[in-house]
């Protein structure tokens, strides 16, 4: 390990922290992935230029990424809305964190399925931390909030899904990336 002192704060360099790390060349799909992710301890690898994406209701950025299996970590903001909305190309299981001792895996979220209640989260009026493990299908990962087709979050969300989906179907409050706008 080196040393290194920036804005008064002093760091340790660690060279490697994941050097006996064995990561497969591909999972079957986002469950194995997961599954693999929890059982190898959870390995963070953020790589140099990591995005942080911000939207009208959460905060994320990929935590691991190997071709096209992506783990995002979303800070889900206090009193999120949660419209019904799909994630085309997308396979996704969320983990939220927070709430029980232990880890929670959902179901596996199917390309052309939909989740979220619709309504705003009264009940959270902390916010909470979740884990999204993703396979994506047709194109290599970005966040995913923009891979969207429902109601929308805010203008914020609607601006991350045109900036990844130029031609996408966007209008105010609604958004499906499998549509071209008209």
């Amino acid at each position: 390990m080196t040393d290194t002192t920036s804005n008064n704060m002093n760091y340790k360099i660690i060279p490697n922290p994941h050097k006996n790390l064995t990561i497969p060349e591909s999972w079957s799909g986002v469950q194995e992935f997961a599954e693999w992710w929890l059982a190898s301890g959870t390995p963070i690898v953020v790589k140099k230029g990591t995005e942080v994406f911000l939207s009208d209701d959460a905060t994320a950025s990929c935590l691991f990424r190997h071709g096209r299996f992506q783990v995002e970590m979303y800070l889900i903001h206090p009193q999120p809305l949660v419209p019904a909305h799909e994630h085309p190309g997308v396979e996704v299981i969320k983990m939220p964190m927070g709430f029980k001792d232990h880890f929670s895996l959902s179901s596996v979220l199917r390309d052309g399925e939909s989740h979220g209640a619709g309504t705003r989260m009264a009940a959270e009026t902390l916010g909470y931390p979740l884990i999204a493990f993703q396979h994506w299908l047709t194109r290599d990962p970005t966040t995913i909030a923009s891979m969207w087709k429902g109601t929308t979050v805010g203008p914020m969300h609607e601006a991350l899904i045109r900036r990844f989906n130029p031609n996408a179907y966007v209008i105010d409050g609604y958004a499906d990336i499998t549509r071209t706008a008209e």
